[in-house]
């Protein structure tokens, strides 16, 4: 395994289960790729996009049953934004379902298809949204994207991230889909043949690194829902090497190709923090600790 799949398996393992349960979400990809009717695709998108919501529990009382798992969940009511009756009505109208054996049917990423969709039905403004609903048609083509995911993307491939207030564009979903190819391989996995738990689990560890992220301070202003990733200064971060920011963006350097010294003085410069001679004189003894601490 390399650094950066070793910190999002490390990562993956803290994503929150109890509100986006992954069984549940693993039944509902293999069901929406096999839905054979309008009707039958619109009530497991419906309840694929209240998942997104945070809104499906499991419940050993639930009306709904997640297989092979033989766990039963319930649905409860979501964000009109996310689902209501407008969107519930295209979703099971012949001409979406047409459209959505199309997607299914997709071997390769091509940005195009979120405007297509979004000029035949006009479901959300937003670009999160838009994408789920891709993944869920095609987890393998399509990866989810949420603010959380952009800060990890961009925290750990050096992207400027002090560049002021930004919109989640197609250009960013374009960019981030690229990079995600480039996780697949580093992790030894073909995009077409890999299991969705093999995919999730990565996706996991993003949106996990993401929070992390925030947590010291590189929270985007916005909700999920309206696509915005805006992100603050590396400066406006905790400044310390003791700061779990710093730690990440050595080793996100690092992973980049650059030596474990240079990694750190580069991420002290961009941090603006200065570094005790030990940093500089025995890096890997501070990369073994971090990975000691499960950073990588």
């Amino acid at each position: 395994m390399t650094l950066l799949t070793d910190l999002l398996a490390t990562a993956a393992a803290q994503f929150d289960e109890r509100k986006y349960p992954a069984d549940v979400y693993l039944f509902l990809m293999t069901q929406i790729g096999n839905a054979a009717s309008p009707e039958a695709l619109a009530q497991l998108l419906a309840h694929a996009l209240a998942w997104k919501d945070g809104k499906i529990f499991r419940d050993a009382a639930g009306p709904f049953q997640a297989e092979p798992f033989a766990v039963r969940y319930r649905v409860e009511r979501v964000k009109p934004n996310t689902h209501g009756e407008r969107h519930e009505a295209i979703l099971a109208s012949p001409a979406f379902y047409e459209w959505a054996c199309e997607v299914r049917r997709l071997q390769a990423f091509h940005p195009g298809i979120i405007r297509d969709m979004e000029q035949r039905f006009g479901l959300w403004s937003s670009v999160v949204m838009p994408v789920f609903l891709l993944h869920c048609l095609n987890p393998r083509v399509f990866p989810i994207i949420d603010r959380w995911v952009v800060a990890a993307y961009r925290f750990l491939t050096a992207r400027p991230v002090g560049m002021g207030q930004e919109n989640l564009t197609l250009d960013t979903y374009e960019g981030y889909q690229q990079w995600w190819l480039q996780v697949l391989a580093e992790a030894q996995l073909a995009p077409m043949s890999a299991r969705l738990d093999q995919l999730k689990a990565l996706d996991a560890g993003l949106w996990v690194l993401g929070k992390r992220l925030a947590d010291q301070g590189l929270e985007p202003p916005g909700h999920a829902s309206d696509g915005q990733s805006a992100m603050l200064p590396v400066t406006e971060l905790a400044p310390g090497t003791d700061s779990q920011a710093f730690k990440l963006r050595a080793i996100a350097i690092r992973n980049s190709g650059l030596s474990q010294r240079e990694s750190i003085l580069q991420a002290a410069r961009e941090m603006d923090i200065e570094l005790k001679s030990s940093y500089l004189n025995y890096p890997g003894s501070h990369f073994d600790r971090w990975r000691r601490q499960g950073l990588s």
